[in-house]
C-alpha cells in the first residue's frame, strides 16, 4: 500500500509540474472479486476485471473544482490536498455508500460514474468514471473523475 501511495504522490507532483500538459495514468490495483460483487449487488453494474486507476487530469480537475480552501469553506467543505489523494484506495475499497450515475455528457455521449462515500474524520466523496474498452489488450478502468470532502 505504501508503494501505491508513493505512486499517487508522484503523479500529483507530475500533474502540478507538467508544462507540456502530457497525459500520465497510474493503474493502482485490479478490483478484487469481493469488491466487484459488492458493487454489483449495490448498483447492478458488473466491474469484474476492472482496474482502479488515477490520472493527472483527474487530479487537476479535482484541484480546480475542490482545491481552493476559501471556496470550499463557503460550501461547507474542505479543500482536497495531496494527502487526500493517497486515501483513494481506502475510500473505494471500504466505502460506506455508493451511487451509480449515468448522464449525457458532451455530444450526447453517456458518462457512467460511481460516487463512493466514506465517513472518516469528515465525509469523503470519490467519483470514479467507468471506462469500458472493446479493443483487445486494453483495460476496463474505474478512473478518478473528482473528489470532495464535506466537513462534519
Amino acid at each position: 500500500m505504501d508503494e501505491l501511495k508513493r505512486k499517487i504522490e508522484e503523479l500529483y507532483d507530475f500533474a502540478l509540474n507538467n508544462p507540456e500538459n502530457s497525459y500520465q495514468i497510474v493503474d493502482l490495483v485490479e478490483i478484487s472479486a469481493d469488491l466487484a460483487e459488492k458493487i454489483l449487488t449495490a448498483t447492478g453494474v458488473d466491474v469484474s476485471g476492472f482496474t482502479l486507476s488515477i490520472d493527472n487530469y483527474g487530479i487537476l480537475h479535482t484541484l480546480e473544482r475542490h482545491g481552493n480552501p476559501v471556496r470550499e469553506k463557503a460550501r461547507g467543505q474542505l479543500a482536497v490536498t495531496k494527502t487526500d489523494f493517497t486515501r483513494l484506495l481506502d475510500i473505494v475499497n471500504d466505502y460506506d455508500s455508493i451511487r451509480f450515475d449515468k448522464r449525457a455528457h458532451q455530444n450526447g455521449v453517456f458518462k457512467e460514474t460511481f460516487v463512493f462515500m466514506k465517513e472518516l474524520e469528515n465525509s469523503y466523496f470519490v467519483a470514479k468514471e467507468i471506462r469500458r474498452v472493446t479493443k483487445k489488450g486494453k483495460r476496463n478502468r474505474l478512473i478518478l473523475q473528482t473528489m470532495y470532502i464535506q466537513k462534519k
